[in-house]
């Protein structure tokens, strides 16, 4: 039996609208499988991407730390050497001023007349057994004095 024109037709449109929509299917399902493998591709990219952002910053963070430990240590490390410094100056200083007054009383003694010698009149007198004499100075004048301190020194 054949089958009429008509019929073929229909089941060959019938057929062609079956394979259309079976093609339209499967690249719908193609396209959305390939959507969910770039979805997941890019989520995978963006947690590597993140998770490297992340160790990226705890060692900027680490280095940071490790920065600022090292300024520490080192402006510590000045720190003791200023305070060392001024100590060490304070001790020269203690040191010059202690020569300072040392000289000071050397040429104070200088001044001051000794068992030999007396302020009589207001001028230095030297006492040698009975005899007495002025004391005169590099100018030949005699020498004033007011206590038991001569005005110049007296050796």
């Amino acid at each position: 039996m054949a089958m009429p024109l008509p019929w073929k037709i229909g089941a060959v449109l019938a057929s062609l609208i079956v394979a259309v929509l079976a093609w339209d299917g499967l690249s719908q399902y193609l396209a959305a499988r390939h959507a969910d493998e770039i979805m997941r591709d890019s989520a995978r990219i963006a947690a590597l991407d993140a998770q490297q952002a992340k160790d990226r910053a705890q060692q900027y963070q680490a280095q940071l730390a490790a920065d600022l430990k090292q300024q520490r240590e080192d402006m510590s490390n000045m720190h003791q050497e200023v305070i060392e410094q001024a100590q060490q100056y304070q001790a020269q200083q203690a040191i010059r001023l202690n020569q300072q007054r040392q000289e000071e009383l050397r040429v104070q003694a200088t001044y001051r007349l000794d068992r030999n010698q007396h302020c009589d009149g207001g001028i230095v007198i030297n006492h040698n057994g009975s005899s007495f004499t002025q004391a005169v100075g590099k100018d030949g004048q005699p020498i004033p004095c007011k206590g038991d301190t001569a005005a110049e020194p007296l050796r």
